[in-house]
């Protein structure tokens, strides 16, 4: 096979091999920590989404009682 400028092109494979890093413990806490503050973060925003759901209906079945 050759190349645009006449010189032959060498075609060959490569062979990987793949190396597995361990990670510490320091890192695996880490991501322990991150997973669980993550977890605290969404539960407090749900927390707080269906109380102001609920408290709109509230408001809402209220407005109606007045209305009457």
């Amino acid at each position: 096979m050759k190349s645009k400028k006449g010189q032959e092109a060498v075609t060959h494979t490569h062979t990987h091999t793949h190396t597995h890093t361990h990670t510490n413990r320091k890192e695996k806490g880490i991501t322990l920590i991150a997973l669980i503050i993550t977890v605290i973060l969404l539960l407090i925003l749900a927390g707080v989404a269906i109380n102001f759901v609920l408290r709109r209906k509230w408001n809402i079945k209220k407005c109606r009682v007045r209305s009457r």
